[in-house]
């Protein structure tokens, strides 16, 4: 289940084309990429993600642009317990939800896995025929070795999304734009609209952009939401499924400093409210030898306010384009984040390579635990998913395109991910790769 696209697709493509290059086909042209992309964590999730993209400005400048993409996504995930000095068994069906214990106890845990599907279980022996069938699939079994990461190896999803963005000027000094979007997951739907006004000023070198987005999510978690912080063994769910609404805002203004250097600043504010939790993360409840004796479900706030402050600037090195931008991100969840990126594209011809370089930074939320302490009282919030902790990542490595003509390029593009955190869940490899394909028709 992601929550960190959607609606704010569109919001950010909308500014992101005013630093991009104008085009030089005919009005009339439809211009089309197709791409696949390749995202592999090393012993952990894989995603395949084809995607389609397609543009068209008409005789009246007005201009239309499509998105389509689907996620198939597999492989070992995190569940949130935490790493012991001692083996620890998961029981699940075809992913489903999953029953933890470890070799310390014959007492089983109830938990729930990445895919979301509940699985029961009963203390000591039941002759019941049910105990142990599901309509779901198959009982399956993986176990957590002493010091590993307990890793759910049956994950799995997929993922549909479709935005459509029109923008028309309306003025010679006004443009205005409006958007849709649609998500679609195996426990997850989202559907968001955005729009927005670019106004022209300083005989067009100066552009003030404002952009609203509204995005209606909906979580169906499989098995029903858990109550937060409650026992995975009562099995205790509140609901079959939880909303959420968010609420965005962006301010840019983009300037154009010579004719071979352009700048972007950007503010934008994103206010959420409605469920928050991930309903398949745990947590490990630990006695004073640091031994896991039970899990409970996480338990998140149920508002959040992000804001950014975000610069870029672009400039034209002779047949060369040299780009860099740094981003700050702070929240009421106590979180911080900068991010910086640079890109160099080096023009030999039809052909540029460009290298790539991307370092992000974050604090981590005052909620996150890597367990709980049996002794200590309940917390109002809690969680154990490593995204909330502390995290450095860094992404390095670079495009290639060849222009067959001026309507036809394609582009190969490899990169190495690496992110370490305070969490042992945290710290992990990932190799990312694109093959896209560009023309007009």
């Amino acid at each position: 289940m992601r929550t960190d696209k959607k609606c704010r697709w569109a919001l950010a493509g909308a500014v992101s084309t005013l630093l991009g290059t104008q085009s030089q086909a005919n009005d009339t042209d439809w211009q089309a990429e197709t791409a696949v992309r390749y995202y592999s964590e090393d012993g952990r999730v894989t995603s395949v993600e084809p995607v389609l993209q397609l543009s068209n400005t008409d005789e009246q400048d007005r201009t239309i642009s499509i998105n389509i993409a689907y996620d198939s996504l597999s492989g070992a995930s995190p569940n949130g317990a935490a790493v012991s000095d001692q083996v620890q068994t998961f029981t699940s069906t075809s992913g489903a939800a999953n029953t933890a214990t470890n070799y310390s106890s014959n007492t089983p845990q109830t938990t729930t896995s990445a895919s979301g599907r509940t699985l029961t279980t009963r203390d000591g022996d039941d002759d019941d025929e049910d105990e142990d069938e599901y309509s779901a699939g198959t009982v399956s079994q993986y176990q957590a070795k002493a010091g590993e990461v307990p890793l759910d190896p049956s994950f799995s999803d997929q993922r549909f999304a479709f935005s459509m963005n029109i923008s028309q000027p309306i003025s010679r000094s006004m443009e205005t734009s409006f958007g849709i979007s649609y998500s679609k997951e195996t426990d997850y739907q989202s559907v968001g609209m955005n729009g927005g006004a670019t106004f022209l000023m300083n005989q067009k070198n100066t552009q003030l952009g404002v952009f609203f987005g509204l995005e209606k999510d909906e979580i169906i978690a499989g098995g029903g939401t858990p109550l937060g912080l409650s026992s995975t063994q009562d099995e205790i769910k509140v609901s079959d499924s939880e909303d959420k609404l968010v609420l965005d805002m962006l301010v840019s203004l983009t300037q154009n400093l010579s004719p071979n250097a352009i700048m972007q600043a950007n503010y934008s504010v994103s206010q959420s409210s409605g469920y928050h939790t991930d309903p398949y993360k745990i947590i490990s409840i630990v006695d004073e030898d640091n031994l896991p004796v039970g899990y409970v479900f996480e338990h998140r706030p149920d508002e959040r306010t992000k804001q950014s402050l975000y610069a870029a600037f672009k400039y034209h090195l002779f047949a060369d384009t040299f780009e860099a931008s740094y981003r700050y991100m702070w929240d009421d969840w106590d979180v911080t984040s900068q991010t910086w990126e640079t890109k160099y594209r080096l023009n030999l011809g039809h052909f540029y390579i460009q290298p790539h370089y991307r370092l992000y930074k974050q604090s981590g939320t005052d909620f996150y635990v890597d367990s709980l302490n049996a002794t200590d009282h309940a917390p109002e919030f809690a969680s154990a998913d490593y995204r909330l902790g502390k995290l450095t990542t860094q992404t390095i490595g670079g495009k290639i395109s060849w222009q067959f003509s001026q309507d036809k390029a394609l582009s190969l593009r490899l990169e190495r991910y690496q992110q370490t955190g305070e969490s042992d869940a945290a710290q992990m490899n990932a190799t990312i790769s694109q093959i896209s394909y560009k023309w007009r028709f």
